[in-house]
């Protein structure tokens, strides 16, 4: 929602984590949207191309390249993002987020490992809602959505500080809907499952090479060791429509929740 006395007419979204994977797909659709969209990640090329694109849809767009671990220059990032939406602030989707290490139980991971999952998945979303949330609050309107993971609805071997970063993640976010809520601002969580994005697909063929097997049959195979009842992965799509209905019309009145994306794997 715009506070008074800006003059940018379009509406605004930032989403962080979008120079790849379902954070750029979900950047498209909101520009698709009718939003100008400040985008984040590390690889200035893939967010100059994705900013191409969403200037090609008729919006603006305006990059910003950071290391969401990095807490000062995201600060900055944040600062900047402001200064080009003149104070307007409507959606906020942290999407940036890395699982760290895989297999590894504890004690056969080191404190770094973990500080650097924490540090992407839960603090960097804290900043930027501490940045943001007030702004959105005093203008009486906005809506937030945090990528979270399945993982941050129920334990996982070999999964601890992933999964420690993403409960972290829901009750950040369902705090936060409870401080903005009189103000009118939505804060909800998306906790996705296993989601064929390109790194995923590449994870699956070299499986596939390593079992001597199609790609079809390691992805099935895959799909039978997660215990996914409705038998495939979710697509960037399926996020994306999520996003798309909580910050449209029929979200505004969700707030505080949790929308798990998974195939039904956490039944």
């Amino acid at each position: 929602m715009a506070p008074q006395g800006t003059t940018r007419e379009r509406p605004v979204a930032l989403v962080t984590g979008a120079s790849a994977g379902t954070g750029s797909e979900i950047a498209l659709a909101l520009g698709a949207a009718g939003y100008d969209v400040a985008i984040t990640g590390r690889r200035t090329a893939a967010l100059e191309e994705l900013a191409g694109r969403l200037r090609g849809q008729g919006g603006d767009a305006l990059v910003l390249t950071v290391d969401v671990r990095d807490a000062e220059a995201l600060d900055q990032a944040l600062t900047r993002f402001l200064e080009w939406t003149a104070g307007r602030v409507d959606v906020v989707v942290n999407a940036a987020g890395t699982t760290g290490p895989l297999s590894p139980p504890i004690g056969e991971f080191s404190v770094a490992d973990f500080d650097n999952v924490i540090a992407t998945n839960l603090r960097a979303p804290f900043i930027v809602l501490s940045r943001l949330l007030p702004v959105m609050r005093a203008a009486k309107g906005g809506r937030v959505v945090n990528i979270g993971g399945n993982h941050g609805m129920r334990g996982r071997a070999g999964r601890s500080s992933y999964s420690a970063s993403k409960w972290g993640l829901r009750g950040l976010s369902r705090s936060a809907a409870l401080e903005a809520g009189p103000d009118g601002v939505t804060v909800n969580y998306i906790a996705p499952g296993p989601v064929a994005v390109p790194r995923m697909k590449a994870a699956w063929r070299a499986r596939a090479e390593q079992d001597g097997v199609s790609e079809d049959e390691a992805l099935t195979r895959y799909v039978a060791n997660m215990g996914i009842p409705l038998g495939r992965p979710s697509e960037p799509t399926d996020i994306v429509a999520m996003v798309l209905y909580l910050v449209g019309p029929g979200g505004r009145n969700i707030t505080g929740q949790e929308m798990v994306i998974d195939g039904g794997a956490t039944l």
